[in-house]
C-alpha cells in the first residue's frame, strides 16, 4: 500500500477545530505574501507534497518521519479533545502525549525548517570565510585542491575563489530539503519543559482566537532579554507558550505554578494573541471565518516572520539560503 503523499505542516487533528459554518467545515487560509483568501477543507489545507519524506538515491521517498508525526497525533488526539472540555490532563502519560505533540508541533514547522536550513547555510559560510581570511588556511586547502586535480590552480583563480569565500553574498547558497529535518531534534529537549510548565486554559469572552503555520508562540518579558546572551528561550522563567485550541480556546504554558487553571480573557487580550500569532507567522494564518479584519492582520505582519540574526565571525554579507526542492519528478 502506498504512503500518502500529502504532507500536513499543520496537522488536521487541529484544523478541524478551526472550521466554520460558512462554507460548512472549512478553514479559512489568509497568505500575507500573495494577500489571496480562501476556504477549503481541512484535509486540503496546509498541506504539502512530501513535506517530510526523505528523498533515497534511487528517487523513492522515505515517509518514515510522517510516520512519526502521525504517532504523536494520535496519542495526542485524545488529550486534545479532553482540554476541549476543560480537563488538564493529570495523568503522567496523557501529559506527557501532549508535551510531547506541542514540542513537536514547535519543531516540525516550515518556519523551523526554514531557519534550520539558515544555521546550516550560515555555518558553512562562516568556516569557508575562515579559511580564506587566514593565509595559512587557505593555501593548505588550495594545495589540497591540486593535488587532487594533479595540477596547479592558476593564481588569478585562487584569488577569485578566495574573494568569493570573502564576500559569498553574490550567490545563493541551496541547502537539502532532508538536511533541515534535524529541526525535529529540538523537541527532544522541550518535552521535559512543556511537561513542568502550568497549563491553563484560557477561553475567548469576546471576539476569537486564530491560528497559524507557525501555532507555538513563546513570549517572555522584554526586560529579561540580555544583548548577548538572549533570553534563554524557553528557560526564561518569565515565557508563556501559546497554542490555540479552536476560536474559542487556547492553551497557556507558563512556569507561574500559581496560575489559574482556566480564565475568561478580554477582547483586548484576545486581539494580542492573535496579533502575536500572526507576527510569528511564515505565511498563513487560519481561522473558522472570513473576516476583513484578519486580511488587515496578515498584511500587517507580512514581513515580520522570525529571523535569524548572526553576530561576530564571518562575512559582512551572507548569501541568501535556499531550501531544495524535490530533484526528481513525483
Amino acid at each position: 500500500m502506498s504512503k500518502p503523499k500529502g504532507h500536513h505542516f499543520y496537522p488536521r487533528l487541529c484544523l478541524q477545530h478551526f472550521a466554520g459554518t460558512e462554507p460548512g467545515g472549512q478553514v479559512w487560509t489568509y497568505d500575507a505574501i500573495s494577500g489571496k483568501v480562501w476556504s477549503a477543507i481541512p484535509e486540503e489545507t496546509a498541506v504539502e507534497t512530501h513535506f517530510y519524506s526523505a528523498e533515497q538515491p534511487d528517487g523513492t521517498m522515505d515517509t518514515r518521519v510522517e510516520d512519526f508525526l502521525s504517532d504523536v497525533e494520535s496519542r495526542a488526539a485524545p488529550v486534545y479533545e479532553g482540554l476541549l472540555s476543560g480537563i488538564v490532563p493529570g495523568a503522567a502519560q496523557a501529559r506527557t502525549d501532549f508535551a510531547q505533540f506541542l514540542a513537536v508541533m514547535y519543531a516540525r514547522t516550515p518556519t523551523m525548517r526554514r531557519m534550520s536550513a539558515e544555521i546550516h547555510g550560515r555555518g558553512l559560510q562562516i568556516h569557508s570565510y575562515a579559511y580564506a581570511s587566514d593565509d595559512e588556511a587557505f593555501e593548505r586547502l588550495t594545495r589540497q585542491v591540486e593535488n587532487e586535480k594533479g595540477e596547479p590552480m592558476d593564481p588569478q583563480i585562487k584569488e577569485e575563489i578566495r574573494k568569493r569565500l570573502l564576500d559569498p553574498s553574490g550567490f545563493e547558497l541551496v541547502v537539502p530539503k532532508e538536511l533541515t529535518l534535524s529541526a525535529l531534534t529540538i523537541s527532544d529537549r522541550l518535552v521535559p519543559l512543556f511537561y513542568k510548565m502550568k497549563w491553563s486554559l484560557l477561553s475567548a469572552g469576546h471576539g476569537f482566537f486564530i491560528t497559524s503555520d507557525n501555532p507555538v508562540v513563546r513570549e517572555v518579558d522584554p526586560r529579561s532579554r540580555h544583548p548577548i546572551y538572549g533570553d534563554h528561550g524557553f528557560l526564561n522563567r518569565s515565557a508563556e507558550v501559546t497554542f490555540p485550541l479552536s476560536p474559542k480556546l487556547i492553551l497557556l504554558l507558563s512556569w507561574d505554578q500559581d496560575a489559574p487553571d482556566q480564565a475568561e480573557l478580554k477582547r483586548q487580550h484576545v486581539e494580542l494573541m492573535n496579533n502575536a500569532r500572526a507576527a510569528c507567522s511564515e505565511r498563513y494564518l487560519y481561522a473558522h471565518l472570513r473576516h476583513s479584519s484578519l486580511e488587515k492582520l496578515a498584511a500587517k505582519f507580512k514581513h515580520s516572520r522570525p529571523m535569524m540574526t548572526t553576530e561576530g565571525f564571518g562575512p559582512k554579507r551572507f548569501a541568501p539560503i535556499k531550501v531544495s526542492r524535490r530533484s526528481k519528478k513525483e
